[in-house]
């Protein structure tokens, strides 16, 4: 019974919503079966996680069946039938949520009303007039005008030789609008996904939606943004990246929350990759857009910080030396994380902050405590470790063999993950083999300054190489 679906639903609601289910389920217009509340009520006390001793079948058919003996179908019918309702009670809270979904229903029952044309007519040009009196213009607005066009005009009851060809005209138009921002949006996800995760996408048609989407740039400011964006990841140019910075700046607040997220995760994107390449202007630029994120809401979903942004602001904070900022971003975030990631990332964001402040053999201690899951924090975890034992190395080469292992290791554990995409197994791979490199200079009776600058120019050309800077560093 813990595995039903029935218990999986009821998980996934908030007590606010957990209540206002008692209400739907009193309500004769949408349930009949008494026992269906009495059920909920027996439920109700061990949400959200529904694991009591308590709830064995057995138990809760007494509870919502007193007296009578035990009827396995029975109650089985009885959580099918509330699992049924529960859907629909999910159905209409999320209906709440989108009036143009609820103007299309209304309008459909009038247009299939013969007697309710007038009504049809007057509600439509409300709806239209409605929409058009909101900032946001993305796919969502200019599909429901195409569909109130299109339904105005498709009434058996409109007389279509009284219509005007504007109408039509303004009916391809927001078809084609509503055509290129999504035929954009889904064009910037898959050309962000090329270089990191080695793909290469032929997008049909791509290059006349976007000449043509120059027509109507002016009448969304998202279009503009999607094309900037689109030239950003075609070019890596600073300029695209300026303007594109400035269209989200200016346009912040007629952009819907999903377009503030993916221009502001473009231009993070970009400045952490000037910033790995060893341009330090945009290390503290990408933590001004992480505060700015941080600040308008932008990593919270459901109240809850992905673990791996968490680390991201850890990681970028750090390297602008804001070690005090990431202290108290650190203690006041923690607990917005997911608890069964909560563990592993504040262990490695502490142990991160250790080591950058001048703490490395706690940072060790913190680091060994822990048994990662996260591929990426065990990446992280080893990348830590071979920078702190390389140092201790350049104090006392009694760590040759220490740090030489430990380079091998994680040079082997690269070289068989099969986890990582090619771009970021190839940066990690040339970082580990700069250690090497490092370490043989190190050991070498002749350092010469000539060898030391030929790796730093070859070490600057390189790309891409992980934790670029802190090699230069090390030379």
């Amino acid at each position: 019974m813990h595995d039903s679906k029935l218990f999986q639903l009821l998980k996934v609601l908030s007590e606010p919503e957990l209540r206002r289910l008692k209400l739907f389920l009193k309500s004769p217009f949408f349930n009949t079966n008494a026992h269906i509340l009495k059920l909920y009520q027996v439920l109700r006390k061990d949400h959200p996680y529904y694991q009591s001793k308590n709830l064995s079948k057995e138990k809760v058919y007494q509870k919502v069946f007193p007296g009578t003996d035990y009827h396995h179908q029975k109650l089985l019918n009885l959580m099918s039938n509330f699992t049924a309702l529960l859907k629909d009670y999910l159905r209409n809270i999320q209906l709440e949520k989108t009036a143009h979904l609820q103007d299309r229903l209304l309008l459909q029952s009038f247009a299939e009303r013969p007697l309710a044309y007038e009504t049809f007519e007057r509600e439509m040009f409300k709806a239209d007039r409605e929409l058009d009196k909101g900032t946001v213009r993305d796919s969502i607005y200019f599909q429901q005008k195409f569909w109130l066009g299109q339904s105005y005009c498709n009434h058996p009851a409109t007389d279509k030789f009284k219509l005007s060809p504007e109408v039509y005209e303004a009916s391809m138009e927001q078809l084609d609008q509503w055509y290129i921002l999504e035929k954009l949006l889904l064009s910037c996800e898959m050309k962000a996904r090329e270089k990191p995760l080695s793909e290469n996408h032929r997008i049909w048609l791509l290059q006349e939606i976007s000449e043509k989407a120059y027509d109507f740039r002016e009448d969304a400011p998202v279009i503009m943004a999607y094309l900037e964006i689109l030239e950003l990841l075609e070019t890596e140019e600073t300029v695209s990246y300026t303007r594109l910075k400035d269209i989200l700046w200016r346009n912040f607040a007629d952009f819907t929350r999903l377009q503030q997220q993916q221009i502001l995760q473009c231009l993070i994107n970009f400045t952490i990759l000037r910033g790995n390449q060893g341009e330090q202007l945009f290390l503290q630029e990408n933590l001004e857009l992480y505060q700015f994120g941080l600040t308008a809401g932008l990593f919270l979903e459901h109240g809850m910080l992905n673990d791996m942004q968490f680390i991201n602001i850890v990681n970028i904070a750090l390297r602008t030396g804001a070690t005090q900022w990431c202290q108290k971003f650190i203690r006041e975030h923690k607990k917005r994380l997911d608890p069964r990631a909560r563990k592993d990332a504040v262990s490695l964001a502490n142990a991160l902050w250790l080591y950058k402040t001048q703490q490395a053999e706690t940072a060790i201690n913190l680091l060994q405590e822990v048994d990662f899951l996260n591929v990426y924090y065990q990446i992280q975890s080893r990348v830590l470790l071979l920078k702190i034992f390389y140092e201790s190395f350049q104090q006392d080469l009694n760590y040759f063999e220490l740090i030489n292992a430990q380079v091998e290791s994680f040079e082997r554990y690269l070289r068989r993950n099969e986890q990582l995409a090619d771009h970021k197994k190839e940066g990690l791979l040339n970082f580990a083999l700069a250690v090497k490199r490092l370490i043989r200079l190190q050991m070498e009776l002749q350092n010469s300054d000539q060898e030391r600058t030929k790796m730093r120019r070859q070490l600057e050309q390189q790309i891409p190489v992980y934790n670029k800077s802190w090699l230069l560093n090390q030379i």
